[in-house]
């Protein structure tokens, strides 16, 4: 019940009619609000606070459980949600662990309820630092084998990320129901981004995904062949709608087969609370 309520509070706030525009968008109170009662809900997982430039933002690890640890993945939810947003994000960030991968699930920015939806293209560079800083994070953990798994919109601030980032610090992208956001101001060109990528990229949509979605599949794909991309891979899920509704296991299926291939890198995950008791033993030891 409230975790529905949760969703339920969130879409709403969504909803309300627009009278003003605020010269920050973005509603860092709600953001914490969200970041609390995930809290209070999710008493067992591992919540840590990152800062981009300054700016505090939640995200949740969750830890391998598989013997073999493969690498990270950095899993951005779409406009609105949170971290663990029931569809397709919580099943993901729950799932992936269990095959070696470690998750973490970043709170991307979300806007004012006074706001207009187009303000979110104001969002692409807040968001950008967000992702820098949680590969920041990782990198502390000492992961190396870092992939991002973006919905929706999380998928199109992944590109927009790589057009300002240096260097091949994550090394691949998943982007699950990409579509163009030609309505946000700023613009984002989203075949534009594709165009300009140079890293594996597992485009993945549902047959009854949003019509963008489905309808620009081929420009996708063409604007990946322009550009040179030869470790761009589509995939299209028979009767999977935009968030992969019952069909979850389908998904987790293809985007840890596709990772394997696209990131085979292997990564050492430190479990720093076990090392520092690890170390604390040996001193004591070391004072008898």
């Amino acid at each position: 019940m409230k975790k529905k309520f949760l969703t339920h509070f969130i879409l709403l706030t969504l909803c309300f009619t627009v009278f003003s525009v605020n010269s920050d968008p973005l509603d860092r109170a709600r953001e914490l609000q969200v970041g609390k009662k995930l809290e209070e809900e999710l008493e067992e997982e591992k919540f840590i606070w990152l800062d981009a430039n300054g700016e505090q933002f939640q995200a949740i690890l969750s830890k391998q459980t598989n013997e073999q640890a493969k690498g990270a993945a950095i899993i951005l939810h779409g406009m609105g949600a949170h971290p663990d947003w029931p569809q397709l994000i919580s099943p993901l960030r729950k799932a992936l662990p269990e095959y070696g991968w470690t998750t973490l699930s970043i709170q991307m920015p979300i806007i004012a309820a006074e706001n207009q939806i187009e303000d979110y293209g104001k969002t692409l560079d807040r968001a950008a630092a967000r992702v820098e800083a949680a590969v920041g994070a990782l990198h502390e953990l000492k992961f190396r084998n870092i992939v991002a798994i973006g919905h929706s919109f999380g998928a199109a601030n992944m590109l927009h990320y790589f057009e300002q980032a240096d260097g091949r610090r994550i090394v691949a992208l998943v982007a699950v129901g990409l579509q163009d956001y030609a309505f946000v101001k700023p613009p984002i060109n989203i075949l534009a981004l594709i165009e300009k990528s140079n890293i594996p990229i597992l485009d993945i949509y549902g047959s009854r995904d949003y019509k963008k979605a489905t309808d620009q599949a081929a420009d996708r794909r063409l604007a990946a062949k322009k550009g040179g991309n030869k470790d761009f891979v589509q995939m299209e899920v028979e009767g999977a709608n935009h968030y992969f509704t019952k069909l979850e296991d389908v998904l987790i299926k293809r985007i840890r087969g596709w990772m394997e291939k696209a990131a085979p890198g292997m990564s050492i995950f430190i479990d720093v609370d076990k090392e520092k008791e690890m170390q604390k033993q040996q001193e004591e030891q070391l004072t008898q």
